[in-house]
């Protein structure tokens, strides 16, 4: 039996500068949470200000940053108003009365919030403010309360009766109340710096509750950008930002699953339901042939290591590289589309950069968030399969066909009706329960501000003998040492167990042998003994149970920064971080697994990455009247160290003790090696009015994996935006907000994905030995030459908000043309090696269009936005190498599995990537009549019927007519896997203190090549099969596409029906409702009684409904393949994704 994860006593070590880091951070914290920040501290905090006739919001924007404060005031008060100050290390409260007092504006402390409003005119002095209308009665009192989206009390909004200056504003708790004429309709009208402002019809009411929803033009916001940030409003590149409010409350154990239908031109792959299972994003398309393409993942400034290898035989399936990442510890996720945003990555930037920042600490008091789920997992659907009888019934008619008696051929013979029916997806698919805890704290004072967290989450798969576990532990500081220098860190350590099982094409998939194992045989027998199938396929409930397959992935990452201002518009940034990943894997197969004919087998493996980088940056910011200027350089160095152990063997004493201490080890597999890039940097952004902008980058990278020809490369971008709206016939429109025009262009680079860390350099290999002595030998060409597969690319935009920013539209058009292409460049074989692995000599292209809508469609009591985002790419291969006889066409083969041939793709000039390649099937010859005939008078074509092909064979396309199906000329491209387009819409309802969301993706015009229904329909193997076969062919004048029962693979045509063929292509659209959440805010007047903040309850349903023509398990399930080539689209008996249940809550005290 498996044994139960070990619960680690302690974490791991790490190094010392992690030890020194984290014994910093929790000093720190301490000082933090202990210290309460009480509004007389707040006015006692000293600041410096000087200028001659600033406007007043200018004003009061340094002194935000000076004295980390936050204002919050009404439209009432003027923030163009002038003043002149000339203030040094002066404590905020007397600036405050210097500047305010004179405009009649009064102040109050709220927390780290600084209330204004209009000072109340004192009894008997004439004011002008808020005249009142003596002849207008005044009958009763209107009362109400204002809150944001999240039900927190909103201070300082502006009340107003419309069509008069009679108001107020809400005080501390978003209360206000206001006297209103009895007669009349009147209309009240709210406003606030930052959110919309809303009139709200009284009625006969008394008291009113309003909600005022964020200004979602989004133009102040912050993005991230490469070594860096930018205000959205000021970006000019194509760049996703999703905030923590766009992510929460899904059950994932991956933040790369949050992506799912968010963002315009990601498509975002999960490519099986295995917990941890890597999630594939593809960023406008496929940029690379062999290379890697997946996008560089960059967390707090850290590039992590792209490995999710799946080391010890799981069937293909990858871990993600982001599942070490709590996804309640993200802030936001930045994805950084075209070459004008990613360049200042170069070398790295040609898939896409995925920038993650995690939560950070405020000024204030600690604030303490309990999040938590619990719920449940089920598969959605199972396949049709034969019955005990029905099966055995096959079987005989499948051997009788060819000629073989099952009656007597042993072991055939032994497989009898027995009158039972065992389902195995029933005895292996379970009901799963999941479950996650996360606790935070964030909290800081005027010198320290930092967030901590700890999260554990623990799912069950739902195959039997699957488990995984993750323990979290995150802390992030931020120190400021003094007026000039800033120092912090972002670490997380996290340990993650995991029981796996195999999947997929292995032969010890639990899936594939519960799919396809005699039905006619219980799972046990009478005496609890496992049953042994007399075909001796194995028994996927023993192989569940039995197999131990165990990792421990233990990750650190972590970064430790500096800042230091050298004069006020200049900053120096020093960082250095590291990620380290270490991942011990073992298994142990028992003896009495049949495959293993009684000798045990045991591995493990020891694989660990550690890479380090260390930025150095120089920032210059400057406004020189209407003209902002921003310029960054910078400096890095990036090294990375892998080192694989392997050791094994078999033939065990007994199946009691499961480790490698075995009678007959295996040679022991053993790699070290390592990579470094360095690289020199810069980006330049400049404003004018806000109406004319530009940006430029540059990165110079070099890189150890290169030929010393070809070891550095150069990556320029030049964007540039105009603002429309600024422009004096449009500015001041009532219903344009905002117009924006955007162009860019860049170059970016991929040096991932080479098959090792060496390509470019000769590589020996031991065990060549030579009559009896140990020897090495070489065992490639090296390559000088080898550089950078390079990406050009252009990117037009147009970013429009209107109707007081209701309803914002963003299109993007793009291409993107990749040169000096990695791929195999062939040699004679006289040159002593069948070819280089590794030459610049291809070329391809990306274009397509990507559209997003933004809409508040209703506001008021009752609210509904929506989110739509769709994206077309094209690709297309430009050039190939001559490939001898194929000319440029490159084909190459994925692995078979349970008796089908696995799937061919070919690369070819003028195609996409994705192509399947095959037979063109066409169904079944019904009667010998139908088998065609080559008239041939001199009798010299050998054609099909001549060959023996009779009724109920497949037929296929004969393309060159020669009577004969062969894979060197009549096979064809008979699909593709890549969508023509794909999306998300997102709808979020709320009412009061109810919210709604409903999250939708779809992909559209992609084919699967459905290997689970090859296996389960080619009846050429003891294996069971799908209801599908009960329509087979059995006598002549059958009317069918399911060809005869035929036992083995071969066929006179030349081609046998498990070939690869159109026969088991089959449309992989789908529209799925990814989640659906439905929260309740508990009443902030409720809570406060309890000592909350804040309380969330939701329920949340997670892959409900999939609409789809798919007859599989999972239109969206697929393998990755093991090797450098991706099998894209290819259903190889994959785990599909579950249908999940959970409730939550959110607690804040």
């Amino acid at each position: 039996m498996k044994k139960p994860l070990p619960i680690p006593k302690k974490l791991w070590k790490v190094m010392k500068i992690t030890f020194s880091q984290v014994l910093l951070i929790f000093l720190c914290t301490s000082l933090a949470v202990a210290h309460s920040t009480l509004g007389q501290e707040v006015l006692n905090r000293t600041i410096s200000i000087r200028g001659e006739k600033l406007e007043l919001k200018e004003v009061l924007h340094q002194i935000e940053k000076e004295a980390q404060v936050k204002f919050v005031y009404s439209t009432k008060i003027k923030s163009g108003q002038q003043v002149s100050l000339n203030a040094t290390n002066r404590r905020l409260s007397a600036v405050l009365d210097e500047v305010l007092k004179p405009m009649d504006v009064d102040y109050e402390v709220i927390g780290n919030r600084i209330l204004l409003r209009k000072s109340k005119p004192q009894p008997g002095v004439p004011t002008g403010l808020v005249p009142q209308e003596v002849n207008q009665p005044v009958d009763r009192t209107v009362t109400g309360r204002v809150t944001d989206e999240n039900n927190a009390a909103l201070p300082g909004v502006s009340v107003v009766l419309k069509g008069t200056q009679r108001g107020t504003t809400t005080n501390a708790d978003g209360r206000f109340d206001l006297l209103l004429p009895e007669t009349g309709s009147p209309i009240l009208v709210l406003s606030f710096v930052g959110y919309l402002s809303q009139e709200v019809p009284v009625g006969n009411q008394s008291q009113l509750t309003v909600t005022l929803l964020v200004d979602t033009k989004a133009l102040e916001e912050v993005v991230v950008v490469g070594y860096g940030t930018q205000q959205q409003r000021d970006v000019t590149s194509a760049i996703t930002s999703l905030k923590a409010k766009d992510l929460r409350n899904q059950p994932v154990t991956s933040p790369d699953a949050l992506l799912q239908g968010k963002a315009a031109g990601v498509q975002v792959v999960q490519n099986s339901g295995t917990p941890a299972g890597e999630i594939f994003i593809r960023i406008r398309g496929t940029a690379s042939l062999l290379g890697e393409t997946r996008p560089l993942y960059v967390v707090d400034g850290v590039p992590l290591n792209n490995f999710g290898g799946t080391v010890l035989d799981a069937g293909g399936q990858r871990q993600s590289a982001l599942a070490d990442i709590n996804p309640n510890d993200i802030e936001s996720i930045d994805i950084l589309k075209d070459a004008a945003a990613a360049a200042i990555y170069g070398a790295r930037g040609s898939n896409g950069v995925v920038l993650i920042t995690t939560r950070r600490g405020k000024s204030g008091k600690a604030r303490f968030n309990f999040d938590a789920y619990t719920g449940v997992q089920s598969v959605t659907k199972k396949l049709d399969l034969l019955s005990g009888d029905q099966y055995v019934e096959l079987l005989r008619e499948s051997l009788t066909n060819r000629g073989r008696n099952p009656l007597t051929e042993f072991p055939f013979s032994e497989v009898t009706p027995t009158g039972t029916t065992t389902n195995y997806q029933d005895e292996i698919f379970r009901t799963a329960p999941i479950n996650n805890y996360n606790l935070s704290v964030a909290g800081g004072n005027e010198r320290v501000s930092t967030f901590a967290s700890l999260g554990y989450f623990k799912q069950q798969g739902t195959i039997i003998g699957q488990d995984y576990q993750r323990y979290n532990v995150r802390v992030n500081l931020d120190y400021q040492a003094t007026d000039r220098l800033k120092i912090g860190t972002s670490t997380l350590l996290s340990n993650a167990l995991q029981n796996r099982v195999a999947n997929d094409y292995s032969g010890f998939s639990i899936l594939a042998n519960a799919l396809t194992r005699n039905p006619n045989l219980p799972v046990r027998n009478a005496d609890g003994t496992y049953s042994v199938d007399p075909l001796n396929n194995e028994n996927p409930v023993l192989l569940a149970n039995e197999i131990l397959a165990q990792s421990n992935q233990k990750r650190v990452i972590s970064n430790l920064y500096a800042e230091f201002l050298i004069l006020k518009t200049l900053k120096f940034r020093t960082t250095l971080g590291i990620d380290n990943l270490d991942d011990r894997q073992e298994r142990y197969v028992p003896s009495f697994v049949l495959s293993r004919n009684g000798r045990a087998e045991a591995l493990a493996v020891d694989s660990d990455q550690f890479t380090w980088v260390s930025d150095n940056t120089l920032t210059y910011q400057q406004q020189f009247g209407d003209h902002a200027v921003s310029l960054l350089g910078g400096v890095g160095y990036q090294k990375s160290q892998s080192n694989f152990l392997q050791a094994g063997g078999q033939t065990a004493g007994s199946d009691i003790i499961k480790t490698i201490a075995i009678a007959d080890p295996y040679i022991p597999t053993h790699r070290i090696s390592e990579w470094a890039l360095l690289s020199y940097f810069g980006r330049a952004s400049y404003n004018f009015k806000d109406k004319y902008l530009a940006d430029a980058s540059f990165r110079v990278d070099g890189s150890s994996r290169f030929g010393a020809n070809k070891r550095y490369g150069v990556f320029p971008a030049l964007s540039a935006g105009w603002r429309i709206s600024e422009e004096p016939f449009l500015k001041g429109s009532r219903i344009v907000n905002d117009l924006k025009l955007r162009v860019g262009y860049g170059v970016t680079g991929n040096q991932e994905g080479l098959g090792g860390d060496y390509p470019s350099l000769a590589l020996y290999g031991t065990g060549r030995n030579y009559d009896g002595n140990p020897g090495i030998g070489q065992a490639n060409i090296p390559n000088p030459e080898l550089g950078w597969e390079s990406t050009e690319a252009t990117n037009l935009g147009v970013d429009l908000s209107i109707l007081n920013n209701r309803i914002g539209f963003t299109a993007e058009a793009y291409l993107k043309r990749t040169n000096d292409l990695i791929f195999e460049r062939q040699l004679p074989w006289t040159s002593g090696f069948g070819g280089i692995g590794n030459a610049n000599i291809g070329s391809m292209e990306n274009k397509g269009l990507e559209f997003t809508l933004n809409t508040i469609n209703l506001a008021g009591a009752f609210k509904w936005t929506t989110n739509f985002n769709i994206s077309f790419n094209r690709n297309r291969i430009t050039s190939l190498p001559d490939n001898g006889r194929l000319g440029s066409d490159f084909i190459f083969k994925l692995p078979d599995a349970y008796g089908v041939e696995g799937p061919y793709s070919i690369y070819r000039v003028g195609q996409s990537v994705g192509n399947f390649y095959g037979y063109l099937y066409q169904g079944v010859y019904a009667s010998d009549a139908d088998v065609p005939r080559i008239p041939d008078p001199e009798n010299r074509i050998t054609d099909l019927y001549e060959r023996g092909v009779r009724a109920g064979e497949a037929a296929f396309l004969d393309v060159n007519g020669d009577g004969f199906i062969s894979r060197a000329d009549d096979r064809l491209l008979i699909g593709n896997a890549l969508p023509k387009h794909i999306g998300g819409l997102t709808n979020v309802f709320s009412y009061n203190s109810l919210e709604l969301s409903v999250v939708m993706n779809w992909s559209y015009g992609n084919q699967i090549y459905n290997m689970t229904r090859a296996a389960l329909t080619g009846m050429i193997e003891d294996l069971n099969q799908s209801t599908e076969v009960l329509r087979r062919w059995k006598r002549e004048g059958d009317i069918t596409d399911v060809p005869k029962a035929l036992y083995g693979s071969s066929s006179v045509s030349g081609a046998s029906p498990t070939d690869v063929s159109s026969r088991y292509l089959e449309d992989g659209s789908f529209l799925r409702f990814r989640n659906i959440t439905l929260a309740y805010n508990l009443p902030t007047p409720l809570i406060q009684r309890i000592g909350l903040t804040n309380l969330r309850l939701y329920i949340s349903g997670q892959n409900l409904i999939t609409i789809t023509n798919y007859s599989g398990f999972d239109p969206e399930s697929q393998n990755t393949g093991g090797g450098r080539i991706p099998s894209l689209g290819v259903d190889y008996l994959t785990q599909p994704q579950a249908r999940v249940y959970t409730f939550g809550l959110n607690v804040g005290f």
